[in-house]
């Protein structure tokens, strides 16, 4: 059976309504100043008491105004985490996908299949979704799913977790890996591309979940690092000439780039070709970061 929201109730006792008045709105400016300094963009708190308060259970011991306070200085603390670990670009993330500037608390549609707490972002809103029967449990572990609640909206371009594991794993080693890799070929102006782009869509098109995003920079990096660099170092190209020589002439771009496939020409978990003077070192989606080691092998076969 299907959730069934329950009816917004039509207007709060007395009792409660200076409850809410003293503890949750005259915080609320100081909230969305808060947050909009976070964010560097105005943002406010919509959220409909009387929607809200229509699950809180008979015996429960809380009040309105510290609920709601409680799911606000929840979102606050998990905004705060999500800014420091992902910086600029986690906050343009957010400011994309919640274009709305806006917060609200809603029962999760997901009824009794509820975690206590969650959250999304819905038509430009970001929502703090509780479990019906639950209303008020586990505000302070939002942190938990503001991430996910963010990659959740679509965009175009990497999710922030890929985009933050490039950072990590390639920006900050890539320019001394080129620099081992040349001077292994004699060849300083050799060329490592990730095809980041092209492999992101790739991937993103043929793996049902997202963990491989987590590892996206790393597992690129290893297949140069962990696999071409010590193949080549393993093929003796270093300190011989002929071979050097050899490479330079297959290939004329000096470049060395990654390649997601449909399908590979040999059976493995991935191959190295020679096409228009490129080295591809590729594999297919369900192959990715298998055997990343083995990247490289059987160049010196192919001069």
């Amino acid at each position: 059976m299907s959730f069934v929201p329950k009816p917004a109730l039509e207007k709060l006792p007395l009792a409660d309504r200076k409850d809410l008045r003293d503890r949750y709105e005259s915080h609320i400016e100081g909230f969305e100043t808060t947050i909009s300094e976070l964010l560097g963009t105005p943002f406010h708190i919509k959220i409909n008491v009387n929607e809200v308060w229509a699950y809180n259970a008979p015996t429960s011991r809380y009040s309105p105004g510290s609920i709601l306070k409680g799911y606000v200085e929840g979102f606050v603390s998990a905004l705060e985490w999500y800014i420091q670990k992902y910086g600029e670009d986690g906050k343009g993330h957010f400011n994309d996908a919640v274009s709305k500037s806006e917060l609200t608390v809603n029962a999760n549609e997901l009824g009794d299949k509820a975690e206590s707490i969650s959250a999304d972002v819905k038509d430009g809103v970001f929502r703090i979704l509780f479990n019906h029967k639950s209303l008020g449990s586990n505000q302070d572990q939002l942190r938990e799913h503001i991430l996910k609640a963010v990659e959740g909206a679509p965009r175009a371009g990497y999710s922030l977790v890929a985009k933050a594991s490039i950072q990590k794993f390639w920006d900050k080693e890539i320019e001394q890996l080129t620099a081992d890799i040349g001077e292994i070929l004699n060849l300083p102006d050799v060329v490592l591309d990730p095809n980041f782009e092209a492999n992101y869509a790739a991937l993103a098109a043929a793996k049902s979940n997202t963990d491989w995003q987590n590892y996206f920079g790393k597992a690129t990096f290893s297949y140069f690092s962990e696999g071409l660099k010590s193949e080549l170092e393993r093929q003796k190209f270093k300190g011989d000439s002929l071979l050097q020589e050899g490479f330079a002439e297959l290939v004329p771009t000096k470049t060395f780039k990654l390649r997601v496939v449909k399908k590979t020409t040999k059976p493995g978990s991935n191959e190295t070709i020679v096409e228009d003077g490129t080295v591809y070192i590729q594999m297919t989606a369900d192959n990715w970061w298998s055997n990343s080691y083995e990247a490289g092998s059987g160049l010196v076969n192919l001069l």
